[in-house]
């Protein structure tokens, strides 16, 4: 039991004597920067960032701050904390506008601000800053050492946006029951057609304006159906001309001829 008791309190002085502790109670501010680097360059980022708190306000100034500060953003970012690495990205970079580390300090801030935009389903106020930012970025410095990496962030905020468009006409078909607005759905359906013409939603957005327009059509007040029945008709006809073999063409093809066979009506 002694050794133990030996054991545990033997472990207290040590903790109580490491470096960091020391650190944190020095009012040595060089001996404070020399720790929390020593702790940057073991990766023992939270370690570091307890005395990079410190160093904020009494650092600035000092020899090596530029780079102190830099790490303290790096650390923040290594740990995930991205709201706090941003500011300090931005910080930073307005701090020290000819540092060797700006640009590449611009590019974090915004790889910062793109770790924080969520699923494509929710609001995607950080995707449009990112985009912003990045444009801005690749407006400034088009021959970047980062500008192929700037432009697949790039790459990857616009598709989350294009996906959550696509989604939301989607949901105008799909969700609400006999609420449903069909002519609300071939609207916004057409329009993330036009705003993305190479989008990979592209057959699927063509499948559901037609059965949009297929329901709408079957359900008229006969004196709009036959106008809607032949619009429902061009609609497949623009899904079959896309993608002839489409994933959608057997339940397409029956929709057809349900079509066809209510416009019967109307020819006699």
């Amino acid at each position: 039991m002694k050794k133990y008791i030996c054991l545990s309190l033997l472990m207290i002085v040590l903790v109580g004597c490491s470096p960091l502790q020391k650190a944190m109670k020095s009012e040595d501010v060089a001996y404070k920067r020399e720790v929390a680097q020593q702790l940057y360059d073991q990766k023992k980022y939270r370690k570091a960032l307890r005395l990079y708190e410190q160093l904020e306000r009494v650092g600035r100034g000092t020899p090596d701050a530029e780079m102190m500060f830099f790490n303290f953003a790096n650390s923040s970012y290594f740990v995930k904390d991205y709201m706090l690495a941003r500011e300090r990205y931005k910080l930073f970079a307005a701090a020290y506008p000819k540092s060797a580390h700006h640009e590449e300090a611009l590019l974090l801030e915004i790889k910062s601000t793109f770790a924080l935009s969520p699923v494509y389903s929710l609001d995607q106020g950080f995707t449009h800053a990112t985009i912003t930012k990045l444009q801005e970025f690749i407006d400034t410095y088009p021959a970047s050492e980062y500008a192929i990496e700037a432009n697949q962030i790039m790459t990857k905020a616009n598709q989350k946006l294009e996906k959550k468009t696509f989604e939301n006409a989607k949901q105008l078909n799909t969700i609400g029951g006999w609420t449903r607005d069909y002519t609300a759905a071939i609207i916004a359906l057409d329009n993330f057609i036009f705003d993305y013409p190479g989008t990979i939603y592209k057959e699927d957005a063509l499948y559901y304006k037609f059965d949009s327009a297929y329901n709408l059509a079957i359900n008229s007040v006969y004196s709009k159906m036959e106008d809607r029945l032949e619009n429902a008709k061009t609609m497949y006809e623009a899904l079959i001309r896309f993608k002839e073999d489409t994933k959608y063409r057997n339940q397409a093809d029956r929709m057809l001829e349900r079509v066809n066979n209510d416009l019967q009506q109307f020819s006699k």
